[in-house]
């Protein structure tokens, strides 16, 4: 059997009041258990992790859509059923707790933890020498992130390095959280617009940049202790991209798959970013069509509710390569969803 090692990075960004400006939090006080849960939705097919000393094991979130992170359990056991073993590797960046994996359906887990400002020297002792190990076995990967409010910060870095009026697709499509949004952009943007083009200027103030950009920017720019190049294959959106582009092809010491969902490609400045990376980075999206679904909550989707997260695109595009049909992927991921939604 082939092992899959899905390794995700969980995060929450530096802004005080994140259940305004997203949809994929649990609520004010509450949005740091996030990643959290996700991981554990993504293992268990539930969450485990009180809410305010509550269990809220469902996936359902405020748009009356379910997380990615429940669809993300959904692809991996369709590849469990195809002969492969999972591996889930969890780096939780800031985040106090840890999760519960009770009940998990996954074949092995592997969790990691460290604070603020900490990312770097995390990626460097325990992710940099496994995907060196992963390699030498012939494993495969995908490299994910669960970064609530982190569409924010790509915002603020690719406004930074490319142009002023970029705005990303991130959880939610309602007016009064995008304005908030909008707001804080601006402020950010003023406070840092005194910061040359610099990522290492960035990365080292942890008010502009979140745990999910230092913690990728440090394995993207560290070559392995043997000076082995790695194939990284990136699954975070536009999370991901704009680290890229801040770090440049030229720091970049590894080789680079990414892979989204087709939904964030179909954003306003979605392409125009894209756009920027060098042709040596092949971009492929999902295929999948969620419109096969037998739930209205899949079929948000596709009507841009929910474009990215926990890995998705990633996920959809390696069981779309490992030759799974549309219809095997959509019916399990209705079936990791029909408890939740019947």
């Amino acid at each position: 059997m082939n092992w899959i090692n899905f390794i995700i990075f969980n995060a929450a960004a530096p802004l005080p009041e994140l259940h305004q400006i997203s949809d994929a939090g649990v609520g004010e006080n509450l949005m740091q258990l996030t990643p959290t849960r996700d991981a554990e939705l993504i293992a268990c097919g539930r969450a485990n992790t009180t809410l305010g000393g509550q269990l809220s094991a469902s996936p359902v979130v405020g748009s009356q859509s379910v997380t990615p992170a429940i669809l993300v359990h959904g692809v991996l056991r369709a590849l469990q059923a195809q002969g492969c073993k999972i591996r889930l590797h969890c780096y939780q960046l800031g985040l106090e707790q840890l999760p519960d994996f009770s009940g998990s359906v996954l074949d092995e887990i592997v969790c990691h933890r460290c604070d603020i400002g900490e990312e770097a020297s995390l990626i460097h002792q325990q992710l940099l020498p496994e995907l060196a190990r992963q390699a030498k076995a012939g494993e495969g990967h995908v490299i994910a992130e669960c970064g609530v409010g982190g569409t924010t910060f790509a915002t603020l870095w690719l406004r930074r390095w490319l142009d002023q009026s970029i705005t990303l697709a991130g959880s939610t499509k309602d007016p009064e959280k995008l304005a908030i949004k909008e707001k804080i952009l601006a402020q950010l943007g003023q406070e840092f617009a005194h910061f040359p083009c610099d990522v290492h200027q960035f990365l080292q103030n942890h008010q502009a940049s979140d745990p999910v950009q230092r913690a990728l920017s440090a394995l993207l720019m560290t070559p392995c202790s043997d000076n082995t190049t790695l194939e990284l294959k990136l699954a975070g959106g536009m999370m991901f991209v704009a680290p890229l582009l801040a770090i440049g092809a030229d720091a970049i010491k590894h080789r680079l798959k990414i892979s989204m969902t087709r939904w964030v490609l179909e954003g306003n400045d979605a392409q125009a970013v894209l756009s920027k990376l060098p042709s040596a980075y092949t971009v492929t999206p999902s295929t999948t069509d969620f419109g096969r679904s037998s739930y209205r909550a899949l079929h948000l989707y596709e009507q841009g509710y929910v474009v990215e997260g926990c890995g998705l695109g990633g996920c959809l595009v390696l069981a779309e390569q490992c030759g799974l049909s549309q219809q095997q992927i959509m019916d399990s991921l209705d079936a990791a969803v029909k408890p939740w939604l019947e």
